[in-house]
């Protein structure tokens, strides 16, 4: 039925002039109509140039549309200045400008993004860093009308936040200082989405927060990767042992791993042949005794040969709250 009307112009000059009829807004009608016969099936122009003259009065459905002066539109700029006009557009009013035609969509979405950091807190809330200005992005999950008022207090923006977050990730442009993820089974499927791409994610500092491992590192360009932080605890320290015997793990400038497990359980031998980590131990069961891990931490040090050769300074920090902090840090 839409090969019908597609292919005829004045069907589609007819379902036009039925949609006015109905008195909704221009952009409206345009958005139901598109998805109803298709985003190909007319420009906004064109759709626009039909509809004003339906409200002008005039209702001839054979005027030859070709005839009319070509209009000057703002994608007839020259690129350069274009994106000239996005540098001075904040991360939501970009978000507004790709909403007016998939051209202009095309266009924004091949802008450098802009955004040194994400935070993906979970598949319905997430962060971003756009021009040294934090965006938050929430879809509520209720209509609770505390919920609502408190986001909004909040400074919350109410959209779903996967379709932006995925979308920036597969900008062959983006460098970000700093990719914060809870990894769910929403983020499996971005992960999913990257690796159909032909471009890795420029990333300095990876954290992973969850406690079941970590996200894949061959999504990830190797030379902008310096730091990862992960947490191990006792289900995922086996699999942690795995992780990271991997290359891209060893060429770290920095590794940190948050872990609640302590000193004597903690897999001090993984971390042979890493030139800089960084362990911060919580107590959670017991009071840590700074000098029983000072002696755990020397022993093992004394039974390895790269640790006595590489280690020029070991710092035990009794901590201000909950964490005992221990830098091991390569000639």
């Amino acid at each position: 039925m839409t090969d019908i009307l597609n292919n005829n112009q004045t069907n589609l000059r007819i379902c036009i002039l039925y949609e006015f009829t109905k008195g909704m807004k221009p952009f409206k009608t345009y958005k139901k109509l598109m998805k109803t016969l298709g985003d190909d099936s007319m420009t906004y122009p064109e759709f626009e140039f039909w509809f004003m003259r339906f409200a002008q009065g005039n209702f001839d459905l054979d005027y030859d549309y070709s005839l009319e002066p070509k209009k000057r539109q703002i994608t007839d700029l020259p690129v350069e200045i274009f994106e000239k006009v996005g540098d001075s557009l904040d991360f939501v009013d970009r978000n507004h400008l790709r909403n007016v035609s998939r051209d202009i969509q095309f266009r924004v979405d091949n802008w450098n993004p802009k955004v040194t950091e994400i935070t993906y807190h979970r598949f319905d809330f997430c962060s971003i860093k756009h021009n040294s200005e934090t965006y938050k992005y929430y879809q509520p999950t209720s209509q609770s009308y505390y919920e609502i008022i408190f986001l909004f207090i909040s400074q919350f923006f109410f959209r779903k936040p996967l379709p932006i977050v995925s979308r920036i990730l597969k900008n062959p442009k983006l460098r970000l200082k700093k990719l914060t993820v809870s990894r769910d089974a929403k983020w499996k499927i971005i992960e999913e989405e990257l690796r159909k791409s032909p471009t890795k994610l420029h990333v300095n500092h990876l954290i992973v927060r969850n406690r079941n491992g970590t996200i894949d590192l061959s999504l990830l360009a190797p030379e902008s990767l310096e730091e990862v932080s992960l947490f191990i605890n006792e289900k995922s320290v086996k699999k942690m042992n795995e992780i990271l015997q991997s290359w891209q793990y060893k060429r770290l400038k920095m590794l940190t791993i948050r872990t609640n497990l302590s000193p004597w359980d903690f897999p001090l031998e993984s971390f042979i042949g890493y030139p800089r980590f960084t362990i911060k131990l919580r107590r959670t069961r017991a009071e840590l005794k700074v000098a029983e891990f000072i002696k755990v931490i020397a022993d093992f040090v004394q039974k390895h040969e790269f640790f006595r050769k590489n280690i020029s300074t070991t710092r035990v920090l009794q901590p201000r709250s909950t964490e005992t902090e221990e830098n091991c840090v390569r000639n």
